[in-house]
């Protein structure tokens, strides 16, 4: 029965291959099934906004939206990387398109559709689906590894844990990842499942040089999008320069929250609860919560504007190419 379910999921997408118009019909029914949920996330969120003197300092929300940006620049080379070490090579241009692209799937539920969406625009640059696949888990494991090793120092350092030697265990987890990451476990574990599909074993895995490589640019890139939050954060209420750390970290705290509750879209209620929470321990509730939501909003439109140049980007290396577009 698995060998029959990993048939039927090489073949998705490639009947619509040989037939266009099915193929239109698939592509844009995904866009606007991205687009309807895109749109009553924001929907929801603009909902959700409390009642707040909205006065914002503009020197602040660049630094805010420039650290943003950094972020999902960082995440879309770094997936390249991962790519690349697993034996599969892309522009960059191409590659920053498919990874952007792929990330508005998130907002529909079980994020199961961005997980596709990224396999199929990947096969079409000649990356294979075993590799793309686990480039994926690979993009997963190191972010949120990294996400706990900056979320560690605000768990770690919380006033009403500080009595708690438990509080340490947070790190345990990150050797736990990069244990599952390691080529010899990874190898064997995607091998067997690939097996049991009925699929040919992975050609290469990261080597731990490059796992431990990888891991460091995804803490970067968590600094970057904390630097964001801190911002953001200033630009509507006076935060102490000494709360950077904690404010910083917040966001990689709301992450791994998101992570546990992958049903939801985009992490819509779980992560922005988890974010005014974190916040919350240096800033007024009121405060915080109002950070938290019109922060993912704020981010949300970053999100688009930065997968708008990416796309472009991409299309027009494509053309310049002779290539199809992903």
């Amino acid at each position: 029965m698995l060998e029959r379910a990993g048939t039927a999921a090489a073949d998705a997408g490639r009947g619509e291959t040989r037939r266009p118009r099915l193929r239109m019909v698939v592509r844009w029914g995904f866009v606007v099934l991205i687009l309807g949920f895109l749109v009553g996330f924001v929907v929801t969120q603009w909902d959700q906004l409390p009642s707040f003197d909205w006065r914002f300092r503009p020197g602040w929300l660049a630094l805010a939206a420039a650290g943003v940006v950094l972020f999902y620049a960082i995440h879309a080379e770094a997936w390249r990387a991962i790519v690349r070490g697993l034996g599969a090579d892309l522009d960059g241009a191409p590659a920053r398109a498919v990874w952007g692209k792929s990330i508005l799937a998130r907002y529909v539920p079980t994020n199961a559709l961005m997980v596709v969406g990224r396999v199929l625009m990947a096969e079409r640059l000649g990356v294979g689906r075993r590799i793309c696949l686990a480039s994926l888990v690979y993009e997963l494991g190191l972010a949120l590894s990294a996400a706990i090793v900056v979320a560690a120092y605000f768990v770690i350092t919380m006033p009403a844990l500080e009595d708690q030697p438990a509080r340490y265990a947070v790190l345990a987890v990150v050797p736990l990842a990069l244990a599952v990451l390691h080529p010899r476990v990874f190898r064997r574990g995607a091998d067997f499942a690939l097996a049991k599909l009925g699929r040919e074993p992975l050609p290469a895995v990261l080597s731990p040089a490059r796992v431990a490589t990888l891991l460091i640019v995804y803490i970067v890139s968590w600094i970057a999008v904390g630097t964001g939050v801190f911002g953001f954060a200033s630009a509507l209420h006076p935060v102490a320069a000494e709360d950077f750390p904690y404010v910083a970290a917040a966001q990689a705290v709301g992450f791994g929250v998101a992570v546990v509750t992958f049903v939801s879209p985009s992490g819509l209620g779980t992560r922005d609860a988890a974010l005014a929470a974190a916040l919350a321990a240096v800033l007024p509730l009121a405060v915080a919560t109002a950070i938290a939501v019109g922060f993912r909003l704020f981010q949300t439109a970053v999100e688009l504007a930065f997968v708008g140049v990416v796309a472009w980007a991409g299309r027009e290396r494509s053309a310049q190419a002779g290539a199809r577009p992903a």
